[in-house]
């Protein structure tokens, strides 16, 4: 009877956890612009909020000259974030110079507040460049779950680790909470399995992103 009970449970949870995640949307940036006397930036990217969580995230392709102090942005105008009157939200220094990376919006900030992703070098106000943010476009998580990547994934429920097929090196994997919070993200990952222990009981999101495209699989921890 006990073990009935947690199923359902579980099966329960696993139905409000859909409807947590009933709805993505996101606005892609198509290419990069360099700035007047700026770098050439290839690649692209993703601006996506599911719930109360939004993430930038650049693509495996997206790459930059290096610099010292560079700094990625969300700004109103496809201007340098110094210059006034261009609203602006810093996310952070950027990562790498190359390769998928992502980073946490500040919450509380829509989709549609800015116009542009803006890379810029914060210490001697040198602007790089950077993407326009296309329009905004909605859909069901449903929709997106890849039926491969979650059957390939056992056990599931799990007591803490989990194995699938191994994920190309270039993948970029994020985790997210019951509540949709992005608690781990994993860049350049190469493995067979995920040891999931440390994050506690309860449903996650795992998202992959790679080359071709975006999946996404539910995992319950026990």
């Amino acid at each position: 009877m006990k073990k009935i009970l947690t199923h359902c449970l579980i099966f329960c949870l696993s139905l409000l956890f859909t409807s947590t995640y009933s709805q993505t949307c996101s606005r892609q940036i198509a290419a990069f612009d360099s700035a007047p006397g700026g770098y050439s930036i290839s690649g692209s990217g993703l601006l996506e909020s599911e719930n109360d969580a939004t993430t930038l995230s650049f693509d495996n392709a997206f790459g930059t000259q290096s610099g010292p102090d560079l700094h990625v942005y969300l700004a109103i105008n496809f201007e340098a974030p110094s210059v006034p009157g261009n609203t602006n939200i810093d996310l952070g220094e950027l990562t790498s110079n190359s390769g998928a990376q992502s980073y946490s919006v500040p919450s509380g900030v829509a989709l549609g507040d800015f116009n542009y992703v803006l890379i810029h070098c914060k210490s001697f106000n040198h602007w790089w460049g950077g993407g326009l943010l296309g329009d905004i476009d909605c859909s069901t998580a449903t929709d997106n779950v890849d039926k491969e990547l979650s059957a390939s994934i056992y056990p599931n429920p799990s007591k803490g680790i989990i194995y699938f097929p191994e994920i190309d090196s270039r993948s970029q994997l994020m985790i997210y909470d019951f509540s949709g919070k992005l608690i781990l993200t994993q860049n350049g990952i190469s493995f067979h399995q995920l040891d999931m222990s440390k994050l506690g009981s309860g449903i996650y999101l795992l998202k992959l992103i790679n080359e071709n495209g975006t999946a996404t699989a539910r995992v319950v921890i026990e």
